[in-house]
């Protein structure tokens, strides 16, 4: 009979005397053995000082409990790397910032949505079209930008990547607005009659105007001589842009004169169309488009400070981002300055033909412009 058969009857009270007898005697035994091995001078003894038997099953023993746990571990490990592995795009996503979100909208990436507005507040130039993130593994993305350019139409691709939570685009992604496109835009002001401006009285850009050919279509940045309300943009909208489609950016003052605040921000007064519907439904007029039965100044100053809104509600995204880590902050003071003297502005981007520009400069608040691009536009072709 085995020892461990005898030790269950021995627990069960049912063996012999004699039987009770010899496993007792072992018990002592392995008693004994457990006690010296706890002692804290414990020195194993030499085969000379341990009978030669049981040295060797206590070698024995010892090698299959090793063999054992070295065994468990492997299995554990092999396990624990298993499972990391086969869950490491929700680990890494749980961690680490994720571009590939879609909580605010069913069709595009959240940061879409976070580069657009970025852009539309402080980039007149350019739209974002889109981003496509493609996940590399453990909180690293490569990012492809569309952006497109309102004067040519054209699009662009830049490249950008996020590392564990940082954000870094090309840095052509950034295109801001030169300090001196508009006279009255930042400080200290701008000489318009200066040598070196590049901005031009209405007296010189019409001489200049008049011999342009029709078929050539301009971006301008158009100044003005006095902060407008919104509704003054509306009136002038009306009578120089009645379609709504050569006003394009318009900068809004965003500080007093004497500390104009950097970037210049602004909105884009045409609208991008049902982009963002979802959006627009969490910062109502986030698309100017959805809004057609309200005023056109109330929607524009709306827009805007859904922009800022925005801005601030997700400033944790821009503090990722290279070149616009205070956006969120920025937009918090931009805020708090509308918000006691109004949505104004002092300039905007206008698209038009020679003609048009010179009509434009005939309006006695416009002091001047400034052409950033021009290209042909021949009808038909």
């Amino acid at each position: 009979m085995r020892f461990q058969e005898l030790l269950e009857k021995y627990k069960a009270g049912d063996v012999t005397p004699e039987e009770r007898d010899y496993v007792e005697k072992e018990l002592e035994k392995y008693e004994a053995l457990t006690g010296y091995f706890l002692e804290e001078d414990f020195t194993p003894l030499t085969e000379e000082q341990t009978p030669p038997e049981e040295w060797k099953k206590i070698d024995r023993s010892i090698k299959r409990r090793n063999r054992r746990i070295v065994a468990a571990a492997a299995v554990l490990a092999c396990v624990i790397m298993g499972l990391v592995f086969a869950f490491q795009p929700v680990i890494s996503k749980w961690i680490w910032y994720d571009p590939t979100e879609r909580s605010m909208q069913e069709f595009a990436y959240d940061i879409d949505c976070h580069l657009a507005v970025l852009t539309e507040l402080t980039m007149p130039e350019v739209q974002i079209e889109s981003v496509l993130p493609t996940e590399q593994g453990w909180g690293k993305y490569d990012l492809q930008i569309q952006q497109r350019d309102w004067s040519t139409g054209g699009y662009t691709w830049l490249s950008g990547t996020v590392t564990r939570g940082s954000i870094e685009l090309n840095r052509n992604a950034y295109r801001y607005s030169s300090m001196n496109v508009f006279s009255r835009g930042t400080m200290p002001f701008v000489d318009v009659e200066g040598e070196h401006s590049v901005i031009r009285t209405p007296q010189e850009a019409k001489a200049a105007l008049a011999d342009l050919p029709e078929y050539v279509r301009m971006e301008a940045y158009v100044s003005l001589g006095k902060d407008w309300t919104m509704e003054e943009l509306e009136a002038f909208q009306r009578e120089y842009d009645p379609e709504g489609y050569d006003i394009g950016w318009v900068g809004v003052r965003t500080s007093p004169e004497e500390r104009q605040m950097l970037p210049l921000m602004g909105f884009d007064a045409g609208g991008s169309g049902y982009v963002f519907d979802q959006v627009d439904e969490a910062y109502p007029f986030y698309e100017l488009s959805m809004h057609e039965e309200v005023p056109l100044a109330e929607a524009w100053e709306n827009h805007f400070l859904a922009l800022l809104q925005y801005s601030v509600d997700h400033g944790d995204f821009y503090a990722r981002l290279n070149q616009s880590g205070s956006h969120g902050a920025i937009c918090q003071m931009v805020q708090e300055y509308v918000g006691e003297n109004g949505v104004m502005t002092y300039g905007f981007l206008y698209y038009g033909t020679p003609s048009e520009l010179a009509k434009i400069l005939e309006h006695p608040d416009v002091e001047g412009i400034y052409v950033s691009d021009a290209r042909l536009n021949v009808p038909g072709l």
